[in-house]
Parts: structure tokens; C-alpha cells; sequence
């Protein structure tokens, strides 16, 4: 499914849900790409949010529990493809899907929880363009909300891409999210969803 990237325009780029003929196109991405410069998080693969017990898990572990996922239908995520090449990555899912998220488990309520920009894709419009892909695929899913929980504390060296990951709170605030609560560090903002006229 490729999605209308709406009002914001960025030359080139295609936005996908993840599907099992895109398995190796994302875990290319994931294996040598998105954390090029950030090489301490490349044993993630985006499993934080799925699995209970994450921290004791394995970069091998964490791939293949990614691979399993994309070749099953049942992974999560968007990509944005520009000139043959994944650039970027978007976590949305149902909340009720996401069991290291806090808070309620409205069954109509999305979350939008990760971010990966290629590092030479960055400052380009692509997380904004994938945010807007985000709350379109959610809508779609059925969704009547959805939620994001961008970090607001200190920015201090070597902390940007820990801001980053989850969205800056300067680009959910732009699409319209409003601050629904604050924690010290971190803060919960959420849009309503219109009615969708399809699902995927």
C-alpha cells in the first residue's frame, strides 16, 4: 500500500506499509543503515515495544523475532523508499499491540513509538512525511486516535538521537497533537482521527 503523502511534498519519496515481499529491503536497513551512526542501538530492530522481556534479548534474538514478523504479515511499520533505498522507518500500531507502552489500552487508540531516519536522509521532511503516513495508516486500521510520547528533558551531547527516536515534540505539536500529559521527561500528545473511507 502506498500512501498520499498529503501537504507535505518531499521529491522522491514513497511511503509502505511493511509487508513480507519487503523483508529484506528492512532488515537491510535495520542491519546496516539506521543506526550507522549510533551503532550502540543496532541490536534493537524495533522489538522494544513488542516484548516484555526486550532488555535480556539478543541482537540475534531481536533480528529474528523482526524477521519473523515481516515474513508473517503481522509486523507494524512504515517505510519511506527514495531512489531504490529505505531512508526511513515509522513505528505505528495499535496501542493494544504494544505491551511496553504505558497507559490505557483503548482498543480505537493508535501509537506512533519509533522514528529511524538514515543518517544522510536526516533534515529533509521525511519523519514528518512519515508521521503523516502514520496517522493515515492508523486512521485506516480504524483507529480514532492516536498517540505519540516525545522525550522533553535535558538535550545534552550524545543524547540526540535518545531525543529523536520517539518524534520532537516541535513536530507532533505542527500536525496538530496536543499535550494530553506531561512526566518530567517526557510528555503524551494526541490527535483525534477522522472517519476513514477504506482499510488496508
Amino acid at each position: 500500500m502506498c500512501y498520499d503523502l498529503g501537504t507535505v511534498t518531499v521529491p522522491g519519496l514513497d511511503i509502505r506499509r511493511v509487508s513480507p515481499e519487503l523483508h529484506d529491503e528492512v532488515l537491510h536497513y535495520f542491519d546496516l543503515v539506521a543506526y550507522a551512526d549510533n551503532p550502540a542501538w543496532s541490536d534493537c530492530y524495533c522489538m522494544e515495544r513488542l516484548d516484555p522481556d526486550f532488555q535480556q534479548r539478543s541482537k540475534a534474538e531481536n533480528r529474528a523475532a523482526r524477521s519473523e514478523l515481516l515474513r508473517s504479515a503481522k509486523a507494524n511499520g512504515l517505510i519511506a523508499r527514495r531512489l531504490g533505498r529505505v531512508v526511513g522507518w515509522c513505528h505505528a500500531a495499535p496501542k493494544s499491540e504494544l505491551v511496553n507502552v504505558d497507559g490505557h489500552r483503548d482498543a480505537s487508540l493508535g501509537a506512533i513509538v519509533c522514528f529511524v531516519v538514515a543518517p544522510d536522509a536526516r533534515r529533509q521532511g521525511i519523519a514528518t512525511a512519515l508521521l503523516n503516513a502514520a496517522m493515515e495508516h492508523l486512521r485506516r486500521r480504524g483507529m480514532r486516535a492516536v498517540e505519540a510520547y516525545p522525550y522533553t528533558g535535558e538535550v545534552t551531547p550524545g543524547r540526540w538521537a535518545y531525543v529523536n527516536y520517539r518524534g520532537p515534540l516541535a513536530m507532533y505539536l505542527e500536525a496538530g497533537f496536543e499535550v494530553v500529559e506531561r512526566t518530567p521527561d517526557t510528555c503524551v500528545v494526541r490527535i483525534p482521527l477522522g472517519e476513514s473511507q477504506g482499510r488496508d
